[in-house]
């Protein structure tokens, strides 16, 4: 698996929750990747995301009877 090095700069509070939340002796760093990895696996399958199923089965103007943007809202969110 590749990694990628990145720099953060947080303000004082946020740095100390991270702290705190990472515990004695925690990384804040494997804290940081722990929350990435929660919050991306909490979103669900990106088909999940109605506008995403939209562009991935019915591409705008390709859908039952063409689209449009003045009918994205109902075309994907069926109002």
């Amino acid at each position: 698996m590749k990694r990628h090095r990145t720099q953060l700069y947080l303000d004082e509070d946020q740095y100390r929750w991270l702290k705190c939340r990472a515990g004695r002796g925690g990384s804040i760093a494997s804290l940081v990747r722990e929350l990435v990895d929660a919050a991306r696996a909490s979103r669900g399958a990106p088909a999940e995301d109605p506008f995403i199923r939209y562009l991935l089965e019915e591409p705008p103007g390709k859908g039952p009877r063409g689209s449009t943007v003045s009918t994205i809202d109902e075309d994907v969110y069926g109002r």
